[in-house]
């Protein structure tokens, strides 16, 4: 999902705000699982509670099947707000004398459970999941189809929204869905982790006048004797549950393309403008993605679709992206604002980081929403140069700092509480940073060919932390532990204070570099960081590269002359809070945390010293 909008709230205050809302607002839907929590709060249409439920505490759990590909068939009764099913899942055991096994599965009122061939399985619906007892006991090397037939009044992971006017354009009634990180096994049982990929199959049955959109291939449209309509989409490479989805309603579709993949954006009537102006920049995104990974767009088709009452900019369901309408069709409100490019250059990024290889488990998450935030500002670098790409990342860590502290656990954090404690400005904005700074250390071209390893090598399976690191490790021939270590699996970051003195008698000058962060089991006592300072004196300038790795030290510089300006962290490298001290004998110098400039080697329109 996409850019969090989060300056002081942290997304746990939104979201029992939210709770409370929603407990007061009987009819209302609860969705708080996507990346970026940006629409007004509002009613939603379904009845439920955003309470998390003990379901969401789940941690990686041991897979004992595959699941192959599932098909899912699906009506609606709008006016009751209900879903009537039929879904096949294909399976093989992960071990001999496979007799049993659970789908996720909660409040789904299950009709029957059978193989293909009709024989009748026995099953047990219990908190969170369906039990289900097979015929006999199956050998590994074999293939289990089993047919699920249901219906839910669901309480998460599927709303109808009604039909609303909002600033001068009608939003038609219509269907969501939203997986992540674990709701769509509300609307239909399957194994609903990350760590286990399929393909899949929808058969949505609409109103006459509805599409149904839906992820990978439309095969056909079938109009049936009473009137309705039924699309069949087909999704065949493959990819985690949570990415499946479905949107119902009367959209219209835009068309557009890059080099032979068709790209379609669906809005509503009468705001076709609006919508075409905030994604018209996706070729040119998409067409720089795949140049600068080496790898082009990963799917044969890319669509996009607005949606009423989602409180996320956007989710990256598969082939399938879906954004809040509130964020696409108010757009041009500020037309200097750069949100709607980063939100789809976001969503897109998914595409390779979170779609095609996506994390194992949420305490991984990082690898998903980090990469996607961090490719925000790469191409911000591409179309607007380096100052833009500083500029996205200083936001990235300014709404990181104004987090709360709970929120500062490490990127790889197993002891989060529940799942969606981790979609946070931990996750996304140091992920990026953290992105950027693994950038900095290994250098562009390295950088830059590690993910095109990364993205083959790991291509439609899960990944973990230690996978990255692996491949960063082989393509720079160099040891990353100490990088991962403190910036991935340890939490916080470092706080530098800065002391400066020139002695005019030997031309030197001394910087003392103290790390003051409380530190604990989490944060570290000393990072290490490789740092560039830049010295200017009436000679020139000059760049001295350090290693800080003591809580206190001291650094001296032989000089020409009594330094004019200091940057210290030339080119940004280092996510860090500074504090410069300035003594009488070197206030003539003017000291500059590098992220507060650009650096001028590699942008000629950088800021000058004064």
């Amino acid at each position: 999902m996409v850019d969090i909008k989060l300056k002081r709230t942290s997304y746990r205050a939104i979201a029992l705000i939210f709770t409370a809302l929603l407990v007061i607002c009987s009819d209302a839907a609860s969705v708080v699982s996507a990346s970026r929590i940006v629409a007004p709060i509002s009613d939603h249409s379904n009845a439920g509670s955003i309470a998390r439920t003990k379901g969401e505490a789940r941690r990686r759990r041991t897979r004992n099947f595959d699941v192959l590909h599932y098909v899912i068939k699906t009506s609606f009764d709008v006016a009751n707000k209900t879903v009537k099913g039929a879904v096949e899942v294909t399976l093989k055991p992960l071990y001999k004398g496979f007799s049993e096994f659970d789908l996720d599965a909660e409040g789904l009122k299950i009709e029957q459970v059978s193989l293909l061939s009709g024989m009748t399985l026995r099953s047990v619906s219990r908190p969170g999941r369906l039990h289900i007892s097979l015929d006999r006991a199956y050998a590994s090397s074999e293939t289990i189809t089993v047919s699920i037939k249901y219906h839910a009044r669901p309480q998460r992971g599927l709303y109808f929204v009604p039909t609303a006017s909002d600033n001068g354009f009608k939003r038609p009634a219509h269907i969501w869905t939203q997986g992540e990180p674990e709701d769509n096994h509300y609307w239909f049982p399957c194994y609903d982790f990350p760590d286990d990929k399929a393909t899949s199959e929808q058969y949505i049955t609409t109103g006459g006048s509805e599409i149904a959109i839906s992820n990978g291939e439309l095969v056909e449209t079938t109009i049936n004797a009473n009137g309705t309509r039924t699309f069949h989409w087909r999704m065949g490479q493959p990819h985690s549950s949570y990415l499946i989805s479905m949107i119902v309603g009367d959209y219209v579709k835009l068309t557009d393309s890059y080099k032979n993949i068709p790209l379609e954006y669906f809005t509503y009537r009468g705001t076709e403008n609006l919508a075409r102006r905030a994604f018209e920049k996706t070729p040119v995104i998409m067409n720089w993605f795949g140049g600068v990974l080496n790898y082009e767009f990963p799917y044969d088709r890319y669509a996009q679709t607005i949606v009423g009452n989602f409180i996320f900019g956007g989710m990256e369901n598969i082939t399938a992206t879906t954004f809040a309408d509130t964020e696409i069709l108010h757009a041009e409100d500020n037309p200097d604002d750069s949100s709607a490019v980063n939100l789809v250059s976001h969503e897109l990024a998914h595409s390779w980081f979170g779609d095609l290889v996506t994390c194992k488990d949420w305490s991984n998450l990082w690898l998903n929403e980090g990469f996607a935030t961090f490719m925000e500002a790469a191409f911000r670098e591409h179309q607007d140069g380096r100052k833009a790409y500083f500029a996205e990342l200083e936001k990235d860590a300014a709404l990181y700092f104004q987090s709360e502290p709970s929120e500062h656990h490490p990127l790889v954090n197993p002891n989060y509480p529940l799942s969606m404690d981790l979609f946070d400005t931990t996750t996304y904005k140091k992920g990026a940073y953290v992105v950027h700074m693994l950038r900095e250390t290994v250098g562009d071209e390295t950088f830059w060919k590690a993910l095109n390893v990364y993205l083959n090598e790991y291509k439609y399976r899960s990944v973990d932390s230690r996978d990255l690191q692996k491949v960063f490790e082989k393509v720079s021939g160099q040891s990353l532990e100490w990088f991962f270590d403190q910036w991935v699996y340890k939490g916080g970051y470092p706080e530098l204070t800065i002391r400066s003195r020139y002695d005019s008698t030997t031309r030197g000058l001394t910087l003392n570099v103290t790390q003051t962060q409380k530190f604990g089991h989490i944060t570290p006592a000393v990072f290490r960081l490789p740092i560039e300072i830049e010295i200017e004196t009436s000679d020139g300038v000059r760049t001295e590269s350090i290693v800080i790795n003591r809580r206190t030290q001291d650094f001296t510089f032989r000089l020409s002359g009594r330094p004019q300006s200091i940057t210290f962290d030339k080119g940004a490298r280092i996510l860090k809070k500074l504090q410069i001290i300035r003594s009488q004998r070197t206030s003539e110098a003017l000291i500059v945390d590098g992220a507060d400039v650009v650096d001028r080697e590699k942008d000629s329109a950088a800021s000058k010293f004064n």
